[in-house]
């Protein structure tokens, strides 16, 4: 793919353990990814995890809206490409990639390529069992929560009555995961969330995968393990469709499954859902 850059900006970042570099970025986008990811920001790291090199085409811009949900993704065991209408990415499993973008998209570029270094990201994950998740994810009593469900399933209500409840919000849409002493941490790191709150780097113990379910009266329930694994597969970000092409992806589910307790938390709106999370000693079994 060609794509060349404007510039010869390098910028490493730190999410929360996980460091990604990316080079010859357009000097617009530069220095909104300074200004925005400031606090993930770090000195040049010996070894990556990801690469991408960034860079402008000849394709104009698109005429119509922004729509990051557009994005279309041809996946396999050995790499992936993801398109939008501003621009598209190749990503191998050395860590190694380009992104190019369409000319002249002004603010969209920014965007654009956060969308992009996110689904590289995402792809590359399980080569070391870790995973972006469309789920909302607390910190309680110095432990990660995450609960895991598509747009419209309460994660931003859950999330907001967690932090009046004296929770910490980390994300109320997209959550990163990373192994951790046989099972997993929630990371601290710069993805989407429609909740207000402070991006920081962090690692907290991940507690439990809680899937929702709405009811009077908060109470957890265990869930069996085929229909926990089904529903982490179908909230991986970016790559729900490599269960059948990849086999990084079906040995993450299971590693997921196996290593965080799993259950169905009803809840309504409003924070008595809390005190259980804060008593939480799991696992429970399907």
């Amino acid at each position: 793919m060609a794509a060349t850059p404007d510039s010869n900006v390098t910028l490493d970042f730190d999410l929360s353990g996980i460091v990604l570099r990316l080079e010859d970025v357009p000097r617009s986008s530069a220095a909104a990814l300074r200004r925005e990811l400031s606090v993930y920001a770090v000195s040049p790291a010996s070894r990556p995890f990801l690469r991408l090199r960034v860079g402008r085409g000849e394709a104009p811009p698109p005429r119509a809206a922004f729509a990051p949900k557009s994005m279309r993704s041809e996946l396999s065991a050995v790499g992936a490409v993801f398109s939008m209408p501003e621009g598209r990415a190749e990503i191998a499993l050395s860590g190694a990639g380009e992104i190019e973008l369409a000319r002249d998209l002004g603010d969209r570029e920014y965007f654009t390529l956060l969308n992009l270094v996110r689904s590289c990201l995402a792809w590359m994950l399980p080569s070391r069992g870790g995973a972006l998740l469309h789920a909302a994810g607390l910190v309680i009593e110095r432990r990660g929560f995450v609960l895991v469900g598509a747009e419209g399933t309460g994660k931003s209500t859950w999330a907001r009555l967690g932090e009046e409840a004296g929770g910490r919000v980390v994300s109320d849409d997209l959550v990163l995961l990373d192994t951790a002493d046989g099972g997993y941490d929630l990371l601290g790191a710069p993805f989407r969330s429609t909740h207000r709150t402070t991006m920081l780097k962090g690692r907290w113990p991940l507690a439990a995968v809680l899937f929702p379910d709405h009811g009077e009266k908060p109470k957890l329930e265990p869930v069996p393990a085929l229909l926990a694994k089904a529903r982490i597969a179908a909230n991986l970000t970016f790559i729900a469709d490599a269960v059948e092409c990849d086999e990084r992806v079906p040995a993450l589910i299971e590693r997921l499954q196996r290593s965080v307790p799993c259950a169905e938390l009803t809840f309504a709106p409003e924070i008595g859902f809390v005190g259980l999370l804060r008593n939480w000693h799991g696992p429970m079994s399907g």
